[in-house]
Formats: C-alpha cells, sequence, structure tokens
C-alpha cells in the first residue's frame, strides 16, 4: 500500500537561481545542481563540495581518516605473520562480520599464513567475542600465533583477558560504540575509542580494510580489487553515506562487483537473474544482501562464507542462499501479520513485542520495518537457546537504542549495537522484570520528527541523461538519502490498474506515467491530493535502459483524512 502523509511532514525546495551558479561550476545539469544545493551547496563553496559529493578521492579522504593509536601497534603485531604462522578471524554472522572476516583472511593468505575463521551462531551462542570459543581455539590440537576478532570484541572483557591467559595474542577491528571499561588486547583499534569522526562512520569491514591500505599492508592495487567485500558492508550496515570515504569505498567496490565478481557473486547474481552492469547500492541492498544475511539468520553464516571463497559447488552454495532467503521472507511476513492483528502477545504491551513461535534470527529486519511503519519504538523478542529470550530493538530519529539498553545492562545477558538498532540476550528468568522496564522506557521516549526533504520537479521535465548526472552524487543512503521529488497534483487520482493480478498501477501526471507498487487502493479511492511524492530510477530490460519513475507517497491537505 502506497502511504499518504499530511503537507507538514514535508520539506518542498523550490529550485532557485543558486542552482543555475552550480551548475556551471560543477559542469552538472540544473536537475544535479538543484540537489546538490537541496544538500547544502552553495555558489560559495561548489569547488570544495563538489570533491565530496560528486568525484570523492578514496586516497584523499583515506588519508584524513584517523583510526585511533591501535593502528600502529596492529601494524607492528601483524608483521610478525608470515609463511607458518598460524592466524585465527572470529567474526560476525552478518553481512559486515561476513566481509571483515573474508578480508582478514585473505590478508593472511596473501603473507603466506595458515588461517582459521569462526563465527558464532546468531541463535545458540548470539552477537560477540565469548570466552568459550577462546578456550576452545586455545584448547585444539591446532597452535594459534594470532587472534584476530573484527566487527565485535571492543567491550567483551572477559573473551579478551582469557585468550591472554592463554598466551594468544589479540587484535581487535570494531566500530561499535564504546562505553565504560574496555577490552584489553594488544591492539584495539575502534574508531568510536580514540578515532576522528570520518573514522567513526566506518563500517568495520570499512575499517579493516582502510588500516589496511593507511599501513600499506597490501599492495594498493591489490586492495583495490578487494574492495567489493567492504562496499557490500558498508552498504548493509547503514553507515552515512553523507561520508565521502564511504561513498568512495562503495563506488569502487560496486565497480569491482560490476566487471570482476567473484564467482561466488557471480553465482548468485545469475541465480537471482540480476544484470552485473546494473548493479548499484538500491539492488545490492535489496536483492544481494539479505541472501547473504539469510544465511546467519536461519542457519549458520558459513554458507555466506563459502560465496567469498566459493569452492567447486559454488552454484548449490548461491541457489540455497535464494531459498534461505525466500524462507525468512515468508516468516517476516508471519510476524509482521502476528504484528499488525495484535497477536503478538500480552496485548497490554505496545512497544514489547514478544512471540513463542518466532525464530528469533529474523527478528531485526521485522523490527525496522515495524518501527518505520508506526513511527516509534519496538522491541521484538523470542526464545532462544534455553535459558535465554533474545531481542532486538529499532527507535526512530532521535532516539537512542544503544543508551537505553546500556540503562537496564544489569538485567541483561548481553547487549550491543548502535545509536538506532541495537540487540541483546535476557535469561528467561528476568525476562518479565525487563519487558516491564523497556515498556516503560519506549513508551516514555520522545523521538524527533524531522521533515523529509523533496524537490520540487516536474516529471515532464527530467529525462534519463539528466538523471544518469544526478546519479553521480550517488551512492545513495543514510545522510545522502536517495532523491525524492515533489509535482503539485489538483483532483482525482487518475490510475490504471498495471500488473498480472492488478495489485499495481500506473498515475499518469503531466504525459508520464508514475509505477505505483501495490497501489491498487488508488483504485477506489476518492481523496483528492495536494501532491505526489515520486522518486527516479534506471530500468533495465533486455539490453535496454529506461528511466522509470516510482510513485512513492501521497500528499494530502491537512482538513483530509488518510488515504483508504
Amino acid at each position: 500500500m502506497i502511504p499518504s502523509c499530511s503537507e507538514d511532514h514535508i520539506r518542498v525546495w523550490e529550485p532557485d537561481g543558486v542552482a543555475g551558479g552550480i551548475a556551471r561550476e560543477c559542469g552538472c545539469s540544473p536537475f544535479a545542481a538543484s540537489l546538490l544545493w537541496m544538500r547544502g551547496v552553495g555558489s560559495d563553496s561548489v569547488r570544495e563540495d563538489s570533491k565530496r559529493w560528486i568525484s570523492p578521492d578514496l586516497s584523499y579522504w583515506l588519508s584524513n581518516v584517523d583510526l585511533g593509536a591501535g593502528s600502529e601497534k596492529a601494524r607492528d603485531l601483524w608483521s610478525s605473520v608470515g609463511e607458518g604462522s598460524s592466524v585465527v578471524v572470529y567474526g560476525d554472522y552478518d553481512v559486515d562480520g561476513i566481509a571483515s572476516t573474508t578480508f582478514m583472511m585473505e590478508l593472511a593468505l596473501l603473507r603466506g599464513a595458515r588461517v582459521r575463521y569462526y563465527i558464532p551462531h546468531r541463535y545458540n551462542q548470539g552477537y560477540g567475542f565469548h570466552p568459550g570459543v577462546v578456550e576452545t581455539i586455545a584448547k585444539s590440537n591446532c597452535k594459534c600465533d594470532l587472534l584476530v576478532v573484527v566487527d565485535c570484541g571492543t567491550q567483551n572483557i572477559d573473551a579478551s583477558e582469557m585468550a591472554r591467559s592463554y598466551g594468544i595474542p589479540v587484535i581487535i577491528f570494531d566500530h561499535h560504540l564504546a562505553r565504560g571499561d574496555l577490552a584489553t588486547s594488544d591492539a584495539l583499534i575502534n574508531p568510536h575509542v580514540d578515532g576522528n569522526d570520518l573514522g567513526r562512520q566506518l563500517c568495520a569491514a570499512g575499517v579493516v580494510w582502510s588500516w589496511a591500505w593507511k599501513n600499506e599492508i597490501a599492495p594498493s592495487d591489490w586492495l583495490i580489487r578487494n574492495l567489493d567485500v567492504a562496499a557490500l558492508a558498508t552498504i548493509a550496515d547503514c553507515v552515512p553515506m553523507s561520508s565521502p570515504v564511504n561513498r568512495a569505498i562503495v563506488r569502487e567496490g560496486i565497480n569491482q562487483i560490476r566487471t570482476s565478481p567473484r564467482n561466488g557473486l557471480q553465482a548468485l547474481m545469475k541465480g537471482m537473474e540480476l544484470d552485473a552492469a546494473s548493479l548499484d547500492s538500491d539492488s545490492l541492498s535489496m536483492r544481494i544482501i539479505p541472501c547473504l544475511n539469510a544465511a546467519g539468520r536461519l542457519e549458520f553464516a558459513d554458507l555466506s562464507m563459502k560465496i567469498f571463497f566459493p569452492s567447486h559447488d559454488v552454484e548449490d552454495h548461491a541457489q540455497k542462499l535464494i531459498d534461505l532467503n525466500r524462507r525468512r521472507r515468508d516468516m517476516s511476513t508471519k510476524i509482521i501479520s502476528d504484528v499488525e492483528n495484535g497477536t503478538a502477545g500480552d496485548s497490554k504491551y505496545k512497544h514489547v513485542l514478544f512471540g513463542e513461535d518466532w525464530p528469533a534470527g529474523v527478528l531485526s529486519s521485522v523490527a525496522s520495518h515495524v518501527c518505520a511503519l508506526r513511527d516509534a519504538p519496538v522491541v521484538l523478542a523470542a526464545p532462544a537457546q534455553s535459558p535465554l529470550v533474545r531481542g532486538t530493538l529499532r527507535v526512530p530519529q532521535g532516539v537512542d537504542a544503544e543508551a537505553i539498553l546500556s540503562s537496564i545492562s544489569d538485567d541483561l545477558v548481553s547487549w550491543g549495537g548502535h545509536r538506532m538498532a541495537a540487540g541483546f540476550s535476557v535469561n528467561v528468568s528476568d525476562w518479565a522484570r525487563v519487558r516491564d522496564r523497556l515498556e516503560e522506557l519506549l513508551a516514555n521516549t520522545e523521538s524527533m520528527v524531522e521533515k523529509e526533504d523533496i524537490l520540487r520537479w516536474s516529471p515532464a521535465e527530467l529525462n534519463l541523461a539528466e538523471w544518469r548526472d544526478a546519479e553521480r552524487l550517488g551512492p545513495f543512503g543514510i545522510g545522502n538519502p536517495h532523491p525524492r521529488l515533489f509535482c503539485s497534483y489538483n483532483g482525482e487520482i487518475c490510475a490504471e490498474p498495471l500488473g498480472r493480478k492488478g495489485n499495481h498501477v500506473k498515475v499518469f501526471v503531466e504525459g508520464r506515467e508514475l509505477l505505483g507498487f501495490t497501489g491498487d487502493h488508488l483504485l477506489h479511492s476518492n481523496c483528492t491530493p495536494s501532491g505526489l511524492v515520486y522518486k527516479p530510477r534506471i530500468n533495465f530490460w533486455r539490453d535496454l535502459e529506461s528511466l522509470q519513475l516510482i510513485l512513492e507517497k501521497i500528499i494530502i491537505s491537512d482538513t483530509q483524512g488518510q488515504i483508504q
């Protein structure tokens, strides 16, 4: 269903003369210049800002990244790795953790070391660097000369101390927020501890890759070829795309995937009927990344590792990931239905929802959907390996998820995350108390309502060449959102059914078609909107590309009700 909102929820930008000056200075189209102007670029700062928005130079921006004092310590420790060394990489089960693990293993193999990896099971063990795994590594028949922990570990004090007690040197690469006591390791690289703002905006794979670049751990051409995993992780972890470093990483990484994809990624794209040449951040986030995440959510993340380190049966691995993701979608649909129908446990809880039969591994993506739909904080929780309950917290803009869990950490077995997303585990015996505490906290939070910035632009005045020019402002994401456009619309909606089942529509505006997916409700609506919000995208069909305009939202005047 296409949502509707009042005029108070959007901020419409009207292009003015400043955009013309930006277009002349940057050599871009008036449309792209208007988007730059809307993002804060002024005529007096065009040349400097264009380096950030239009053509961010990876090498230049990396030279401005500060990862903290641990970076040099890790470089010195890494220099001891060579032929015959035994390295273990300990990662996490999401795409960022898998990508970081992959890249670290490749660096070790480049030095001739023997390398193994360990990724905890989401359901049985949960997030983090676990002491029990360290003990298993230490007592195994295979020696461990160096333990590298990626995408976790900053505050896993017990695990780090256990490794040191066995005489195993530890390097931690992380990007999670750090509060309170930190793990004692031989080298801790986490920009949130002592790095700068550019460093703090990196995902874990971005931290590891940037560390390797800045310390010349591998040849620069080899590092560029292996930017694919860092790009996937950067998109998957929703780090700010306003950062020129992140945008440069994603740009170059996507180029590597388009031109010389790994065998596993190529098999995955083939199985999903994706053309490598048409890949962009949207198709990666909506198609490829959910498949890579599905393994860690429903089974073991090892399956996704096999996509990055493919064996002879790579097509089978790719197909299994596709099937797992289809299963995940079905499970997610069921949970969303439970939430919408009010069957998610005790009705007195509005924010903290619990399902006895919900699979814990798929809760995070569903929680994000519910949070966005309600524009309110939400916890989804389910039974995990006895005696635990696992939950995931998602919050809207202006609410700090990590701070909320920190305030009840005395009741939690483990927890961690970011400002807008966090996860936790709690003993079953403590769950009732924790649930009540969370419900009270979330009921009393106040989100910061932000208007959505939208550029007024007539559909009749946008063509493929102009949008191609505007795409230079991408990749799009948090802090650099995909452009949303506004056009006035007076009178009843003129729409026709589209698709085999007729659940999509075409809305006609100024001689152009806007595609409204799951918009069949508009065929029977008698509401008169005051405007439409739409976004452009490139469509590929039989080697031909065309510009599609996608209807995103219906704007109604404050005197009218919501469109049903």
